[in-house]
C-alpha cells in the first residue's frame, strides 16, 4: 500500500531535448519518493513550437530518456499544441498517464511545482500544493512583477538557505519560504573511485538572457559574466580547467578569451546532452570548479546547485563561488568556496594537496546532507504529509 501520492511538476525538461542536466532534477525526486513508499509520478508540460514534427521528436525524445531509466509507467506528460500550457481542453494530448487517471490520483495527491511549472489551472486537481524555488534570489525578486505562484500555494519550498540571513538583501514580502537541501538520488549515483587524471570540468549556459531588478540594482543571471570575473583562474591555479558552455562559434571574441586564460571549452550538447552522457561527463571529472552567477552572488541566498550534489555523490569534490551557503555547511574539502580568482586557486590547490581525502568528503557530505532518504522525510513534513 502506497504511503500517498505525490506528484513532480515539471515544465523545463521535454522542450530541451539536448538538455541531460535538466532530466535528472525532477527524476531524483521521483525515483526517492518511490524508494520511500508514495505513489509518485512525474507530470510534465510541453506546449508547441508550431512545427508538429519537432512537436513529434521532443515528445519521443522524453518519452524514450524516461524508459531509459525505467521510469516509463511513472510519467504523466501533457502536450498543448494550441500553446496554452496548463489549459486542459479537447487539445491537450496525454501520453502514457491520461487525463482520467490523472485526475483520480490528483484529487488526494501533493504536487511538488518545481519553478511554478503548474500553472494555477492545473493546480486546482490537487488536494495540496507546494512551489518549490530552485533558483532563489532572482525568483523572489520575479514574483515582485510577475505571478509565479507565490501565495497561491499551500506551502512554499525554497534551496536558498540563506534566504532571510542578515547578508542576504532580498525581501521576502511576508511569505514563510521552508528551507531545504536539494535532493540527489544515491542509488542512481554511486560512489566513483576517485579520478587518477582528468580535468575538472563545469556544465552551464553562457547567456541565459534574463535579469532581475531590485530597488534599481541588477541581478545578472548570465553565467558569462560569472566567468569573466574570474577568467585568471586556470592561470592562477596553475592547470587546465575544462568548462562545457554553449558559447555560440560566432562568438569568437568570448572563445578567443576563455582560450587564453586556459579554459578549455567543449559543447554540452555534445557531452553532455542526454541523461546518461551528463552522468558520464560528471563521473569522468577530476572534480567540478565553476563560477556563479552574478544574481546568486549579490543574492548571497546560500544556492547550491542540482549539478553540484552530483559531483559531490559522484565523490568528486566541488570549489565553486561563493553565494552564502558555506556558513550552512560543515567544513572539509569536499565542497568548498571562493569569492576571487586567487582565492579560488587556493582552493584548488588544497584540494590537490589531499585529494582522496577530498574525495571521501564530497560523497560523505551528499550522504549527509543531500541523500532523497534525508531530504525528502523533511521535505514532506514541512508539506503536511
Amino acid at each position: 500500500m502506497a504511503r500517498g501520492t505525490v506528484f513532480v511538476g515539471s515544465e523545463f525538461v521535454a522542450k530541451y531535448v539536448r538538455g541531460g542536466g535538466n532530466f535528472w532534477v525532477p527524476l531524483q525526486y521521483l525515483r526517492g519518493l518511490l524508494d520511500l513508499g508514495y505513489d509518485a509520478w512525474w507530470l510534465e508540460l510541453i506546449g508547441t513550437s508550431k512545427d508538429p514534427a519537432v512537436d513529434r521528436m521532443k515528445i519521443d525524445t522524453f518519452l524514450g530518456y524516461v524508459a531509459e531509466v525505467g521510469m516509463a509507467e511513472r510519467v504523466a506528460l501533457a502536450h498543448f499544441p494550441d500553446g496554452r500550457i496548463g489549459e486542459l481542453d479537447s487539445a491537450t494530448e496525454w501520453h502514457v498517464l491520461d487525463e482520467s487517471g490523472f485526475r483520480a490520483r490528483a484529487r488526494d495527491a501533493l504536487l511538488l511545482n518545481l519553478a511554478n511549472s503548474i500553472p494555477p489551472a492545473m493546480r486546482a486537481a490537487f488536494a495540496r500544493t507546494a512551489l518549490f524555488d530552485i533558483d532563489p534570489g532572482p525568483f523572489q525578486i520575479w514574483a515582485r512583477e510577475w505571478d509565479m505562484g507565490v501565495g497561491s500555494h499551500d506551502v512554499h519550498l525554497t534551496i536558498g538557505m540563506n534566504l532571510g540571513a542578515d547578508d542576504c538583501p532580498i525581501p521576502l514580502g511576508g511569505v514563510t519560504w521552508e528551507r531545504v537541501w536539494p535532493s540527489i538520488h544515491l542509488a542512481s549515483w554511486p560512489r566513483c573511485e576517485p579520478a587518477t587524471g582528468g580535468r575538472y570540468t563545469t556544465i552551464t549556459q553562457w547567456w541565459t538572457t534574463q535579469y532581475a531588478f531590485l530597488d534599481g540594482e541588477m541581478y545578472d543571471c548570465n553565467k558569462r559574466e560569472g566567468f569573466a570575473r574570474h577568467i585568471d583562474l586556470p592561470q592562477r591555479a596553475g592547470r587546465e580547467l575544462e568548462i562545457a558552455a554553449n558559447v555560440h562559434a560566432g562568438e569568437i571574441e568570448d572563445r578567443a578569451l576563455l582560450a587564453r586564460n586556459r579554459w578549455l571549452l567543449v559543447d554540452p550538447a555534445q557531452v553532455a546532452g542526454t541523461p546518461g552522457e551528463f552522468q558520464r561527463y560528471v563521473q569522468h571529472s577530476r572534480g567540478e570548479v565553476s563560477c556563479a552567477k552574478p544574481a546568486y552572488v549579490k543574492a548571497r541566498s546560500g544556492w547550491v546547485s542540482d549539478r553540484s550534489i552530483c559531483f559531490l555523490a559522484s565523490g568528486r569534490p566541488c570549489i565553486v563561488e561563493d553565494v552564502g551557503a558555506a556558513r550552512h555547511l560543515p567544513e572539509g574539502l569536499g565542497l568548498t568556496f571562493f569569492r576571487d580568482s586567487s582565492e579560488g586557486a587556493e582552493r584548488i590547490r588544497a584540494v590537490e594537496a589531499d585529494y582522496m581525502r577530498a574525495c571521501g568528503d564530497a560523497r560523505g557530505l551528499a550522504e549527509q546532507l543531500f541523500d532523497t532518504r534525508v531530504t525528502l522525510p523533511d521535505l514532506l513534513a514541512r508539506c503536511g504529509v
